[in-house]
């Protein structure tokens, strides 16, 4: 077991007093500290040391830290501050929040109730409206990265983790190399699998859509008991229907969340504002509002890129697509990943429908994703031996 590089009463870049160790890995540290001067809490994010990482990993640290400043959205967790530490470790200072993480609350309850699954994705589609509105696309979209804390009000209160493997058009395309998968394996896209260079807004859309079944389910669409089944299920598009798991769902629920686990993403939902349309019928009144906001801050930026000065205006909600058939709309749940890293759960401050599997529909392509599956099948037995 690594020491923790800090203790309680520790000066941080001169200015954050540690108050407590919040959660740490094998990269990285996050803790309670309180600004010497303003009496501010914060939770302050650091690499353990300067020369532990490689170029990349540091950079995709400080990545987090530019991703998260440029949202505005109340369900972003805020940045504060980002510098570095006397021995060259890069630190990045956030709000501190109080709650927990929507996989501690699965933990503890199993699944939870529709009012609240919706919910909780809808203001997740916020914040990731803006992303999406801004170039950035998360790509780790999964329950330990949505934290649940209160608003002023004391009402629930989403906010995003963890922008530290987004994407950002147009910057830092180098950071990931062509070979190398970015994200919490049970919750990427298929075409994330293939490749985290060739995702855009579409493929956080496909993990909504896995987020939100498993709020309401208590389990993944493509849960299996072993890798090599889990990957079949992928590839043979096969998700357990929800409704089997949840009969008090609407079909119309069901339908929206099919839509975004199309293996073909342009078939998914044009955007996270649709998405958010599909949902709202089946919120809680004081979430009904949540399709309108995402509406308008995508629109803004539509309108910012095309230098129209016109009011936006609400967007048609897209019809959903038609029920599924049920061997198209076979869905289970994967398999819980064992975390590589524990990013403090109190982190604070942390068309037409087809039922084939089209992106694969290419040889090579569906070659490259067996290749992939079974490498990484490969690579868990070879680490069950040594």
């Amino acid at each position: 077991m690594r020491t923790v590089p800090v203790q309680p009463g520790d000066i941080l870049a001169g200015k954050y007093r540690v108050e407590r160790l919040l959660g740490t890995g094998s990269m990285g540290v996050v803790v309670a500290a309180v600004h010497v001067e303003l009496g501010q809490r914060v939770a302050v994010k650091f690499m353990r040391s300067a020369h532990d990482v490689d170029a990349g990993a540091r950079a995709r640290f400080l990545r987090e830290a530019r991703a998260a400043v440029r949202l505005r959205s109340q369900h972003v967790a805020r940045v504060f501050d980002v510098g570095t530490l006397e021995g060259g470790a890069p630190y990045i200072v956030m709000e501190f929040l109080e709650g927990r993480d929507l996989a501690a609350l699965l933990r503890e309850r199993g699944s939870l109730s529709l009012d609240d699954a919706v919910e909780y994705v809808l203001q997740t589609c916020e914040a990731v409206g803006e992303a999406h509105a801004a170039g950035i696309v998360h790509r780790d979209l999964k329950p330990a990265n949505l934290f649940v804390t209160h608003d002023v009000s004391g009402s629930p209160c989403i906010k995003v983790l963890d922008f530290g493997i987004s994407k950002i058009s147009g910057a830092d395309l180098a950071l990931t190399d062509d070979d190398q998968t970015l994200g919490s394996p049970y919750y990427m896209s298929p075409e994330q699998m293939l490749s985290s260079k060739d995702v855009d807004a579409r493929s956080d859309l496909w993990a909504l859509g896995i987020l939100l079944y498993e709020l309401i389910a208590g389990q993944t669409p493509f849960h299996a008991d072993s890798l090599p089944e889990f990957y079949g299920r992928i590839l043979a598009a096969r998700p357990t229907p929800l409704r089997e798991r949840r009969s008090d769902v609407p079909p119309e629920l069901d339908a929206a969340i099919q839509r975004c686990l199309t293996h073909d993403r342009e078939q998914r939902w044009r955007d996270v504002a649709a998405f958010a349309g599909a949902l709202a019928p089946h919120a809680p009144a004081r979430a009904r509002g949540y399709p309108e906001r995402v509406s308008r801050v995508l629109d803004m930026q539509r309108l910012s890129l095309s230098g129209s000065k016109d009011e936006p205006g609400a967007r048609p909600i897209e019809p959903p697509p038609p029920p599924a058939s049920a061997g198209a709309a076979e869905e289970t749940a994967p398999l819980p990943l064992n975390s590589v890293e524990e990013t403090a759960h109190t982190l604070s401050p942390p068309r037409s429908t087809s039922s084939s599997y089209e992106l694969l529909g290419a040889k090579p392509r569906r070659r490259a994703l067996l290749l992939f599956a079974g490498a990484l099948v490969a690579g868990a037995a070879l680490a069950a031996l040594v």
